[in-house]
């Protein structure tokens, strides 16, 4: 939707012009974009049980063949927070399983 784009793409400006600003002060700025994410009681598990079409739309546009988790996405942020990223600022990781590549 045009409102998501707008939102998505102020989320990656901010994330640039932050890391820009503060990177002297030796704060890291990142972003994590998650695609599709599956969980009891979350948004994907409701569509699954009220709008199957949409959900297997969805589905069939993700390579990997299936909704992501919430631990794949805490992998990544934890990944950001670690020392192991301390070279990395300005950055949005899309962890998406290549949804937006289409399938």
């Amino acid at each position: 939707s045009p409102a998501y784009a707008a939102v998505k793409a102020a989320m990656n400006s901010y994330t640039g012009s932050q890391a820009a600003m503060l990177s002297r002060q030796g704060i890291r700025v990142n972003a994590v974009a998650p695609g599709s994410i599956e969980f009891p009681g979350g948004v994907w598990a409701q569509r699954k049980a009220d709008n199957a079409p949409l959900y297997e739309r969805t589905l069939a546009g993700i390579p990997f063949g299936r909704m992501g988790t919430p631990d794949e996405i805490a992998e990544v942020a934890l990944f950001l927070a670690s020392p192991h990223a301390r070279w990395m600022t300005g950055q949005v990781l899309t962890v998406d399983g290549g949804q937006l590549l289409g399938a």
